[in-house]
C-alpha cells in the first residue's frame, strides 16, 4: 500500500494517494496489535497452522478492501470486497465498467494485490514467522503435490528461496520483454505483476485486445506457460542448464492437453465460420486456452459467439489448469494426469484380474493413499463446483453461466461466459451473489482440502 502511495505520489499526487496512505496507516496498526499484546508461544499446532494459512487469506482480502473503499468511484463495500478477493486469489473477475478511470495508484495496487496473492500468503507467513518445525513444512506442501517435485529435494526454507527466486526472475524478464514489444511502461510492470501470477487484472478495459499487438501476444502467452509450470523444475532446470521441467511427465501431459485443445478450438472457429483465417483463427485460440489453463484470464476476443463444441473445451480446460507447485489453481495436470493413469490401470486390471498393475506418473509410482487423495479431491471439487452453480442459477444466471462462474470461481480463472463473459465483467451480478464468490475464490485458492481440513480439525473435540 505504501509502494502504490508512492507511484501515486509519482503521478502528481492523484486522487488514490491518501486512500492507499490512510489504508497503510490502518493496516499497519491493526498489524502491531499482536506484536504488542499477543504473548509469543513455544510452538503452533496443526490445527493453529491451518488456521493461520486461512485466516492469512481472508484477511488479506478484508484488509485489501480498503484503498478501494476509501477512494469510492465504483468500490461499493460489496464491490471493494469482490475485487479484494479476486485480486489476492489471483482470479482476475472484475465489477469495474471502466478501468482506465482509476488512478495510476489505484492501478498499481490492483495488480499489487495479485502479485501477493500469486506468491501465495502462505510463503510470506514462513518467511517472517520463526520456525515451527514440522507444522511449517506442512503448510508449505499445501502448495505442493508431492508427485509435482519429481525427485527434486528441498525442505520448506528451500521452497521458500526457490518460488521467490523463480517468481522475481520471472517477472523481471516479463517487464522488460513487454517493453521491447511496445508495451508503455506504466502498463508493462502491472501486466508483469499479473501475469506472473497469473492473475489477469490489466489496465485496460479492453485487456489485452486494447494493444493489438502480436509481440505483447506472444510474450504473455511465453509467461503465462512458464508461470502455470512447477516453480521447482524450472529452479532446477536453471540449475543444472538442462531441460528438467520438459522432461516432466505432467509437464508434458500439460502442455500436449493446452495445444490439442487449442488446435481443436481452433478448427471449429474455421467451420463454423467465425474465423475465415486458420491462422487469426489459431493466434486467438492459442491464446485463450493459455490464458485460461493458465488461470490468467486475460482476454483478445470476446468467447460468447463461439460454437457450443469450442465452450465445452474451454469449460475442461477451466477445470484442469496448470501444474502443482504454480500459482495456477483448478484440479491442476498433476491430479488429472493421476486420474487418468488411474482409470487405464484399473481397467487393465479388469481384463488381467491376476496382473500386478501399478499407477504410475512418470516415473514415480502412486501408492493407494495418493491416488485415493487425487480421486477425493476431484470428487469434492465437482460437488462443491455443482452445489455453486445451484446457488448462482438462483440469482437468475442461466444453465451455462451458472456452471461457468461457479468453475471460474474454484479454479480462480476469472471470466467465464455469457454475461460474465471475457469482454465483461461482474458489475451487474446481485451483491450476495459477489459475496458468495469471493467466498468461493479463497476456498478455490486455498484448495478444498485445506478448507476443509481447518472445519474438520476445528469441528473435534478438544
Amino acid at each position: 500500500m505504501l509502494l502504490s502511495a508512492g507511484v501515486s505520489a509519482l503521478y502528481g499526487f492523484d486522487s488514490a494517494f491518501s486512500p492507499l496512505l490512510l489504508s497503510a496507516i490502518i493496516t499497519m496498526l491493526f498489524g502491531m496489535f499482536p506484536l504488542i499484546f499477543v504473548r509469543r508461544g513455544k510452538d503452533i499446532n496443526t490445527r493453529e497452522g491451518l488456521a493461520i494459512l486461512l485466516l492469512a487469506w481472508v484477511l488479506c482480502c478484508l484488509f485489501g478492501m480498503l484503498p478501494y473503499v476509501l477512494w469510492g468511484g465504483e468500490f461499493s463495500l460489496i464491490n471493494a470486497w469482490f475485487e479484494s478477493a479476486s485480486g489476492i486469489t489471483t482470479t482476475g473477475a472484475t465489477i469495474l465498467n471502466d478501468i482506465e478511470a482509476l488512478p495510476a495508484g489505484l492501478l498499481f495496487w490492483r495488480s499489487s494485490t495479485h502479485y501477493i496473492g500469486g506468491l501465495g500468503v502462505v510463503v510470506f507467513i514462513m518467511m517472517i514467522l520463526p520456525s515451527i518445525g514440522s507444522v511449517r513444512f506442512r503448510m508449505s506442501k499445501m502448495e505442493v503435490m508431492d508427485v509435482s517435485k519429481d525427485n527434486y529435494h528441498y525442505v520448506s526454507d528451500k521452497y521458500v528461496k526457490v518460488v521467490v527466486t523463480v517468481y522475481l526472475c520471472l517477472t523481471v524478464a516479463a517487464f522488460l520483454l513487454l517493453l521491447l514489444a511496445g508495451m508503455p511502461a506504466f502498463d508493462a510492470i502491472n501486466h508483469a505483476f499479473s501475469v506472473v501470477a497469473t492473475g489477469g487484472f490489466s489496465t485496460r478495459n479492453l485487456s489485452i485486445a486494447a494493444y493489438d499487438s502480436v509481440g505483447i501476444e506472444m510474450v504473455l502467452m511465453l509467461f503465462m506457460v512458464l508461470s502455470s509450470l512447477h516453480y521447482g523444475l524450472i529452479y532446477a532446470s536453471v540449475a543444472t542448464r538442462t531441460p528438467k521441467v520438459f522432461k516432466n511427465a505432467v509437464t508434458k501431459f500439460y502442455l500436449g492437453t493446452l495445444a490439442v485443445i487449442s488446435v481443436l478450438i481452433a478448427a471449429s472457429l474455421v467451420i463454423s465460420g467465425i474465423e475465415t483465417n486458420p491462422v487469426q483463427s489459431l493466434r486467438i485460440s492459442l491464446f485463450e486456452v493459455i490464458s485460461t489453463m493458465s488461470t490468467s484470464g486475460f482476454a483478445i476476443a470476446d468467447t460468447n459467439g463461439w460454437p457450443v463444441f469450442a465452450t465445452l473445451l474451454m469449460m475442461i480446460a477451466m477445470m484442469q489448469c496448470g501444474c502443482s507447485g504454480s500459482t495456477t489453481s483448478g484440479m491442476r495436470s498433476d491430479r488429472v494426469l493421476i486420474l487418468l493413469n488411474g482409470i487405464k490401470a484399473q481397467v487393465r486390471k479388469m481384463a488381467h484380474p491376476n496382473a500386478v498393475i501399478q499407477v504410475r506418473s512418470g516415473n514415480t509410482i502412486i501408492d493407494r493413499e495418493l491416488m485415493s487423495s487425487v480421486s477425493m479431491f476431484v470428487i469434492i471439487y465437482l460437488v462443491l463446483s455443482f452445489i455453486f452453480s445451484l446457488i448462482y442459477s438462483i440469482f437468475g444466471f442461466d444453465l451455462l453461466e451458472s456452471i461457468g462462474i461457479s468453475i471460474a470461481m474454484m479454479s480462480n480463472v476469472g471470466p467465464a461466459f455469457g454475461s460474465v463473459g471475457t469482454m465483461a465483467n461482474f458489475a451487474a451480478v446481485p451483491a450476495l451473489a459477489k459475496f458468495i464468490m469471493g467466498l468461493q475464490m479463497i476456498i478455490g485458492r486455498l484448495g478444498v482440502y485445506s478448507v476443509l481440513m481447518v472445519f474438520t480439525l476445528f469441528g473435534r473435540r478438544h
